[in-house]
């Protein structure tokens, strides 16, 4: 008979401990509750959310059968953000996931200390935000999560080719998202070295966004938005003024193009909630600890142009944009 050599106890307790290493999937019989929230509802935001369902599903977490998913809309109030956060707290979820850096700020107070994961996602800079305290290191926290800085720079290259006569580029923003003011920083350094003028102007809410676009016509030759909540929400007046007085838009919310901004440029929304999801959200869920991961870095951005806005602003669109771009909308 062979020698079997007897196991010790540190490889008994490590095989103790294997399965739970080892899951690749959902728990069988376990309802896994997971709470989303994200500060209003557009587009934008919407798509990421259902790139962020959809990424669960294929892992096997999938609603009404094994996940419940709450969702909730703050409606652009940082109050409601919070009393989101302490429901889902109060409730004892499995996983936070706040979208939006507001409802990621709220979520991160009350939830901080309890154990409960926090898995971010619709943030540009997370470290200006106070989200974490590293992007090149593991949280060490709770908190960990997916982020994108916006490539403000790379849209005002975009800007110079497409309107080489520009000499004065407009900012509508919302200074109070730190988001916007770390974009908007960077659009006017790379202006600066481009050497086009910056008007910007910002706003509060939704409702200054009319008189703030208004307040653009006849000084600039382009309006800019950078990946701007309150801007979002209130995209088609936006649009409609910059279309009737014949200024091209352009925005890093890459769903303007195709609702009728002549370029958008960034990461396309729902692919960055399926990355969300797989990258982050699913390890979490399966068993990782949100302390052993360094923030994920997503950077796969797309072009965006619309043939329609281009004619009705008078721009002729760049052979070398045309293809570069993922999709033009209104092409014939």
């Amino acid at each position: 008979m062979p020698f079997r050599p007897a196991l010790t106890l540190g490889a008994l307790l490590a095989l103790a401990i294997l399965p739970a290493l080892a899951q690749t999937g959902p728990l069988p019989g376990k309802t896994y509750r997971v709470g989303y929230s994200q500060i209003v509802d557009h587009p934008a935001l919407n798509a990421t959310r259902q790139g962020f369902l959809d990424g669960l599903k294929e892992a096997g977490f999938e609603s009404g059968k094994n996940l419940d998913f709450e969702y909730q809309n703050a409606q652009g109030a940082v109050g409601n953000a919070r009393m989101i956060a302490d429901k889902f707290v109060a409730d004892h979820l499995d996983l936070l996931a706040p979208c939006t850096t507001p409802n990621v700020q709220a979520t991160i107070r009350v939830a901080r200390g309890t154990g409960i994961p926090v898995v971010f996602g619709c943030v540009s800079n997370p470290v200006d935000s106070g989200i974490v305290a590293s992007l090149t290191q593991p949280t060490g926290t709770n908190v960990t999560g997916i982020y994108t800085l916006q490539p403000a720079d790379q849209m005002i290259d975009v800007i110079a080719e497409l309107l080489p006569k520009a000499k004065t580029v407009g900012i509508l923003y919302n200074g109070a998202e730190t988001n916007s003011v770390s974009a908007v920083a960077l659009a006017r350094a790379e202006a600066t070295r481009k050497g086009l003028a910056v008007q910007d102007v910002q706003v509060a809410s939704t409702a200054d966004v009319r008189a703030a676009i208004d307040a653009l016509v006849g000084r600039v030759d382009v309006v800019f938005t950078p990946q701007d909540n309150t801007i979002a929400s209130a995209f088609d007046a936006v649009l409609k003024v910059t279309r009737d007085k014949g200024i091209p838009l352009v925005s890093l919310d890459t769903t303007a193009a195709q609702r009728g901004a002549l370029a958008s440029f960034g990461i396309d929304q729902y692919q960055s909630g399926l990355a969300w999801a797989r990258q982050v959200a699913v390890p979490v869920l399966l068993g990782r600890d949100p302390a052993t991961f360094t923030p994920v870095n997503y950077r796969d951005f797309e072009l965006y142009l619309n043939a329609d806005a281009a004619r009705a602003a008078g721009v002729t669109i760049p052979e070398p944009l045309r293809t570069r771009a993922k999709t033009i909308y209104g092409q014939n």
